[in-house]
């Protein structure tokens, strides 16, 4: 009886002592890439995003102070990628721990030149909530978030920043792929150098069966090889419409290939029917302003000027409030177009 009891004694002491140690051991809380990010709770300077969770958007969450050197730097560049990908899903963000009195005139005097939305962190929460727990001691940092992850933690004038910016919104970013198919690439840009062009072609080919939409870009590639290179357009014709209807829900693919055609300046004879199909592949599958808009350009340069204005008219109509003006110029261009058609049909 006294052996069960003193047994017993010594595996609750052996449990309590497991409790205490599994209590006692640090929690793994550090926020890191693959991470939820956290909420955003500062006061705004100009602009409002009230979380960074919508999909089909891709966020630059960056701190930064006025005081900031480096800080300066950065400015331009993200100002750059706000104005010319906003349309596209880009939402980026500054964010300050500075006090609003200072932050705010720095931000009037800027203008038009720090045009993203600018955030005062007042009590310092997301500093504590994403510098401190993601242990970032420097700025500026950026943090780069899609489809509720943190998918890139650093500098934003890290040379790498617009490949993963851009890699992410277009749901390509894929560092183990990208690393597979790096020779690949490079065998396949050496074989159209020799003018080897078959091989070349099997290279893409092999690229794109690994995965068609991370690398929808080497079908672009392709194309434009056998277009610019090897001057074969009906080849290049027939092999895309192929690749078009295997990946039409690839709504990134789409859009590169119907942009490169209307405006790559190695395509001098620009096949506006196949720009056309990618853009109408895009419209029907991921439907939004800018594939409005990519759709009544298709239009515009193929002369059917009131396709285009309807279209043009439905991104207008359908874009935030930051984006309509450019939307709006277009709609303009076009108008002014249709009305010139008119006026010259009834002389």
């Amino acid at each position: 009886m006294i052996r069960f009891e003193f047994r017993a004694l010594i595996a609750a002491a052996l449990a309590s002592i497991a409790t205490l140690t599994s209590s006692a051991a640090p929690q793994d809380d550090q926020l890191k890439i693959g991470s939820a990010p956290p909420p955003i709770t500062v006061d705004w300077v100009q602009g409002n995003v009230s979380d960074v969770t919508t999909a089909g958007k891709t966020y630059v969450v960056e701190f930064w102070a006025t005081w900031c050197g480096p800080c300066m730097r950065s400015i331009p560049h993200l100002n750059e990628l706000h104005s010319k990908y906003k349309s596209k899903g880009l939402v980026i963000m500054g964010i300050s721990d500075e006090d609003m009195g200072t932050v705010k005139p720095f931000v009037t005097k800027k203008s038009s030149a720090m045009s993203y939305p600018v955030g005062v962190d007042r009590d310092r929460g997301m500093k504590q909530a994403w510098m401190e727990a993601a242990k970032q001691n420097g700025i500026p940092c950026a943090f780069i978030v899609r489809d509720s992850k943190i998918v890139w933690i650093g500098n934003p004038l890290d040379p790498n920043f617009d490949n993963v910016l851009l890699g992410t919104m277009s749901g390509r970013y894929n560092p183990a792929l990208t690393k597979k198919a790096e020779p690949i690439l490079r065998a396949a840009k050496d074989a159209v150098r020799i003018k080897n062009f078959q091989d070349a072609y099997k290279h893409y080919d092999s690229v794109l069966a690994i995965d068609p939409v991370v690398f929808g870009n080497v079908a672009v590639m392709k194309y434009k090889t056998m277009v610019v290179d090897a001057k074969d357009p009906v080849a290049a014709r027939k092999w895309m419409y192929q690749f078009m209807t295997l990946q039409s829900r690839d709504g990134t693919t789409m859009r590169e290939i119907a942009e490169t055609v209307l405006n790559d300046n190695q395509i001098t004879e620009r096949d506006l029917e196949l720009a056309r199909d990618a853009a109408l592949y895009l419209n029907n599958f991921n439907s939004s302003p800018a594939a409005s808009a990519l759709l009544a350009e298709v239009y515009y340069r193929q002369g059917q000027l009131e396709k285009a204005s309807e279209f043009q008219l439905q991104a207008w109509m359908s874009a935030d409030a930051d984006e309509k003006a450019d939307f709006k110029r277009a709609l303009d261009l076009y108008k002014k177009a249709v009305a010139s058609k008119a006026a010259a049909a009834s002389k």
